[in-house]
């Protein structure tokens, strides 16, 4: 099992590797296409204005806020997401603004966009108050809660013995 969780992992960290790629070439595509109507030098200035945007997004929910959003996550784990309010949403925002490239600019600006981070924060709240079905996977029981009790022996004659 757990070398099967291993795999799990090993082909994810793959697939994110080739979305960074896949990333990374649309941003350099987008980047000589914007280029090619505004001119080289003013797509670059765009940029780094974008990326300074950036900057001042990240400095506006200030330092307390972001402690805040560390310490709620650390305590409720992703819930702690929907007791910060917007702070996820706006340093998303900024980080994204500040990654040089045309389409995580793109990401940013529209959650800065009120409509966008409140449609953001109902399917969030949505996908966190679906409770899974059926009962959890380990329950964890007190030493006082179980007793153990002897394996029991089956009779070879009750085993199915497969097709006959």
């Amino acid at each position: 099992q757990q070398r099967l969780l291993g795999h799990g992992i090993a082909i994810m960290v793959k697939w994110l590797l080739f979305a960074i790629a896949a990333l990374l070439v649309a941003e350099v595509a987008t980047l000589f296409a914007i280029a090619s109507v505004i001119g080289m030098p003013q797509a670059l200035v765009l940029m780094v204005a974008t990326s300074l945007a950036g900057v001042a997004v990240l400095r506006h929910p200030g330092r307390t806020r972001i402690t805040r959003l560390h310490e709620e996550v650390m305590k409720k784990g992703v819930r702690g997401l929907e007791a910060t309010g917007d702070a996820f949403l706006t340093i998303a925002a900024g980080f994204l603004l500040l990654l040089p490239g045309f389409i995580t600019d793109a990401g940013g600006l529209l959650l800065l966009l009120p409509p966008v981070r409140s449609w953001i924060r109902r399917r969030f709240q949505r996908v966190m108050q679906t409770k899974p079905p059926g009962p959890p996977d380990v329950v964890d029981l007190e030493r006082d809660q179980w007793t153990q009790m002897p394996d029991r022996q089956l009779d070879d004659r009750r085993r199915p013995s497969g097709p006959s």
